[in-house]
């Protein structure tokens, strides 16, 4: 009976250093996994809201006011937006690609909408 005495502190002291490793590891990914969701909607929203200004000039400022409100809850560091308003013609395509930081990790997102055909420019 001696030689088993503090076997289970010995099994705990070799276990909960991977046991925490692996939980704060989960935390990590899901902040990142939320980020990236973040990041994609917010360049959607962007790539919509150009699409649908009433003229090439109002299009990016609008995109970027957008992107800029949707992003701001997620906690990310150096957003970036890049706009291709394809000429802005009907039925052209706008294209949105964003890039932000989160945790060390850089993740990367791309949109695209139509400008709608029937729309007068």
């Amino acid at each position: 009976m001696s030689t088993q005495r503090g076997q289970a502190l010995a099994e705990v002291a070799v276990c909960l250093p991977l046991l925490l490793a692996l939980a704060l590891g989960a935390v990590a990914v899901a902040r990142v996994a939320d980020a990236r969701s973040g990041l994609d909607a917010a360049t959607a929203s962007a790539a919509q809201a150009a699409a649908r200004a009433p003229e090439a000039t109002s299009a990016a400022a609008t995109a970027r006011a957008i992107f800029d409100a949707s992003i701001a809850p997620y906690g990310l560091s150096a957003p970036r937006l890049t706009l291709d308003l394809g000429g802005f013609a009907r039925g052209a395509t706008v294209t949105a690609t964003a890039s932000a930081q989160a945790g060390g990790v850089t993740l990367m997102a791309r949109a695209t909408a139509r400008v709608e055909p029937w729309r007068s420019r």
